[in-house]
């Protein structure tokens, strides 16, 4: 459902972080630096983004680029956290956002998607409970048909599509969302493809 596009116009370009929620849009060589805590040179193989935990060591480098070497290779992209980074996969995996939100207060970076940024969350719990707030307190008194017209507009998605399938999952389209919502999240999920990647634990 998402395809990838270029960083926003401005975003720092370069394939490790200095900072907080750096979009990586070129890989390449990293470059021996005292103020980037990295020495020697390593190459990496693929584009992401760190959101937490700071520059990737080598060491993590060389696992990152031993992960996608086993990754589909339209699923080559990488979210890093604190601990561990995230390889492969869909966005919504990458990014514990299993609702493809766009925007959060919990949110603690974004992430480039077919049509703009998309929320990261720190964990896959706190991406559900912010899609659940969402839905319960903006649309929990809609129409589902309505909510998700909302939710996915048609300017950017086969909404007619994705309500069909919803319909397949047992959700009442008719019904409102907060009388359906644990088997309406559970639909969405399936829908925005929940596809797991690797997990790349972080070391020095």
């Amino acid at each position: 459902m998402l395809k990838w596009k270029q960083s926003p116009k401005g975003a720092k370009q370069g394939p490790v972080a200095l900072g907080r929620n750096y979009n990586c849009s070129t890989p390449g060589k990293i470059e021996e630096s005292k103020k980037n805590g990295i020495q020697g040179t390593t190459l990496l193989k693929i584009n992401g983004t760190i959101v937490g935990g700071g520059p990737l060591s080598g060491a993590t480098i060389i696992a990152v680029n031993a992960a996608a070497a086993k990754t589909p290779k339209q699923w080559r992209r990488y979210i890093a956290y604190e601990g561990k980074v995230k390889v492969g996969g869909s966005l919504a995996w990458r990014a514990n956002n299993p609702g493809n939100l766009r925007d959060a207060s919990t949110k603690i970076g974004s992430v480039s998607g077919a049509v703009g940024l998309f929320a990261v969350f720190a964990t896959m719990d706190e991406g559900r409970t912010a899609q659940k707030n969402l839905y319960i307190n903006r649309y929990g008194a809609m129409k589902v048909r309505n909510a998700i017209n909302k939710l996915t507009p048609p300017s950017e998605n086969d909404t007619t599509h994705y309500l069909a399938e919803l319909k397949k999952a047992g959700v009442d389209l008719d019904k409102d969302v907060l009388s359906q919502i644990d088997v309406l999240m559970e639909a969405i999920e399936a829908n925005e493809g929940m596809i797991e990647g690797i997990e790349v634990t972080r070391v020095p």
